[in-house]
C-alpha cells in the first residue's frame, strides 16, 4: 500500500491522496482501503471500532455501505485536516491529527472515535513495566517502584516483546512512539 493523506471538504466529503496519485473522493467501492482501515481499527483501536459498529448498526444489512460509513466517520474524526503530513504511512501506521469538531466535549464518542486509545494487547502489568522501560528506568528501579523482583521485570519485558513480535527495546521504543502507546 501507498502512504495516504485524507481531507474532509467543507461540504463533508472525504478525499484521499495516495502517494503518487491524484486526489480523489473516497467512494464506497474503495473496498481495499476501507477494509484495511477497518481491520486495523478493529485490531488496535477496538473501542473505536465497537463505537463505529454501534453508530452504523442500522446499515448492517448492507455491510459494504456500513463499512464505508464507518471508515468515513473515523477518517473525519482523525485525519480530516489537509496538512501535507501523511495520515497513514506505507506500513499502515496511523498518524492521528487533532481535528476540530463543533461537538468536541459534547459528543458521546469524544475520545472514543477521535484520537482513540491504542490497544497494545499487553496486560496492565506488562504495560506498567514497559512504560518504565520506555522512560529509561533500569530493572532495579522498576522492581522497586512496582514492588516486584528484578526477574519478574525481565520476564514481563520478554513476554511483552514476544507478544508484540519485537526483538529489543529499540524496536519497542519505535513501536510505542509510532502508536502513541503512552500518550498523555
Amino acid at each position: 500500500m501507498r502512504a495516504i493523506e485524507f481531507y474532509t471538504t467543507p461540504d463533508g466529503e472525504v478525499t484521499l491522496k495516495a502517494q503518487g496519485e491524484a486526489e480523489r473522493q473516497l467512494k464506497q467501492g474503495d473496498t481495499e482501503i476501507i477494509q484495511a482501515i477497518l481491520g486495523i481499527t478493529m485490531e488496535y483501536y477496538p473501542t473505536a471500532y465497537n463505537a463505529l459498529m454501534e453508530i452504523y448498526r442500522g446499515s448492517e444489512g448492507n455491510k459494504q455501505y456500513r463499512d464505508f460509513l464507518a471508515v468515513r466517520r473515523f477518517i473525519k474524526c482523525n485525519f480530516g485536516v489537509y496538512d501535507n503530513t501523511i495520515d497513514i504511512d506505507a506500513q499502515w501506521n496511523f498518524n492521528f491529527e487533532f481535528v476540530s469538531c463543533p461537538l468536541r466535549g459534547e459528543c458521546k464518542y469524544d475520545h472514543l472515535l477521535c484520537q482513540p486509545a491504542f490497544d497494545s494487547k499487553l496486560s496492565e502489568r506488562q504495560l506498567e513495566v514497559m512504560r518504565q522501560c520506555y522512560d529509561g528506568k533500569n530493572d532495579g528501579e522498576i522492581a522497586d517502584a512496582l514492588y516486584i523482583s528484578i526477574n519478574t521485570v525481565a520476564n514481563h519485558r520478554k513476554t511483552a516483546l514476544r507478544k508484540l513480535g519485537l526483538h529489543n527495546m529499540a524496536e519497542f521504543n519505535r513501536y510505542a512512539a509510532t502508536n502513541n502507546l503512552f500518550k498523555q
